[in-house]
């Protein structure tokens, strides 16, 4: 299969020849390779894995422009996509409904017939992305076709219908986190790193069926313009930007350009969680990996308390104990 990069000109810039169901030649176990492309306005650093049947890319760049570039392949392709930090958004050409757009902390898997469309990067600093191109018959060979959310993507896919696991993004929950960062942190070398990668595959496959399980695609009972999901889409982007802004309804209402009641109901729908439940699940997330990094940086938990916008520690902790079973205190004991 035939991948090919345009700019916004439409120039090419990158043709990639991929084998057949991404088979590594030559009966070689593992290809490993990492790439850096640099100018004036972009770092890039990619680092790639190619195992049979699957290639796992981690990308981490900086771009002080919003970048657009244009895609086509002449054959189905199939990605896990996982934006740790950043954000990023494709736009298929053949069916303008088909978006995916993905904010920092959140993963898709998606299918299209063809590549035929445009990627947007907006500016960042040490954005982190990993992407895992996976083919058709490696995820066949790996999935209970009986599944009820699994039966749907396949269907999708043996129709030739472009598809999103559980019709949108999810978010990137601890267990997902952590296989990626293992996938990376790889000890082993030769056959046996081959193992451990594909264990670590099954595992993260795993993780996401898990994670979209618990959603099922939203039916709109809240009708929303484009410029709404827009609105919504920024909303969510501030609201992760920085966790430990308290703001009232009445002040997020203001910055949606929205009233209380349509912002409410429309945020629901489009994420499937109320703002409320939104805020504390990623208060949660981003408390639990400063906790790991808690010994490194010297943070007490009073101050992560405040990093994630809590003003009482004894009302963090019970929403963290709440959210994972342990207080921040005995989850700091067990990790080191």
């Amino acid at each position: 299969m035939n991948i090919e990069l345009f700019n916004s000109d439409r120039k090419q810039l990158i043709l990639m020849e991929e084998p057949e169901g991404y088979l590594i030649p030559n009966q070689q176990t593992i290809i490993e390779t990492i790439d850096l492309n640099k100018g004036e306005e972009l770092y890039e650093e990619r680092r790639r894995i190619h195992l049979d049947g699957v290639y796992i890319n981690y990308y981490k760049r900086s771009i002080a422009q919003e970048r657009q570039i244009w895609v086509r392949s002449d054959g189905p392709y199939i990605q896990m996509h996982f934006e740790i930090s950043g954000g990023s958004a494709y736009y298929y050409h053949k069916n303008k409904q088909f978006t995916v757009p993905i904010a920092t902390g959140e993963f898709s898997l998606f299918y299209v017939p063809n590549l035929d469309g445009k990627l947007v990067d907006p500016p960042c600093k040490n954005a982190v992305t990993v992407e895992i191109e996976i083919s058709e018959s490696w995820l066949l060979k790996h999935l209970d076709l009986h599944a009820g959310l699994v039966l749907n993507f396949i269907n999708d896919i043996n129709n030739c219908t472009p598809s999103l696991l559980g019709g949108k993004v999810h978010q990137i929950n601890p267990q997902i986190s952590k296989t990626i960062q293992e996938l990376f942190d790889c000890p082993y070398t030769g056959s046996i790193k081959r193992l451990y990668l594909e264990a670590k595959l099954l595992e993260l496959l795993a993780h996401q069926l898990q994670q979209a399980s618990t959603f099922s695609p939203t039916k709109f009972s809240c009708p929303l313009t484009k410029i709404d999901i827009e609105q919504l889409y920024a909303l969510k982007d501030r609201l992760l930007a920085d966790l430990s802004i308290n703001y009232t309804i009445d002040e997020l209402a203001y910055l949606s350009y929205m009233n209380r009641t349509k912002l409410q109901a429309g945020f629901k729908e489009l994420f499937g969680k109320t703002l409320h439940e939104f805020i504390i699940e990623n208060r949660m997330l981003l408390a639990y990996k400063l906790l790991l990094e808690s010994y490194a940086n010297n943070w007490n938990i009073a101050e992560i308390a405040k990093r994630v916008g809590y003003k009482h520690s004894n009302h963090f902790s019970t929403a963290f104990k709440k959210k994972f079973g342990k207080s921040p205190a005995a989850f700091v004991k067990r990790s080191y």
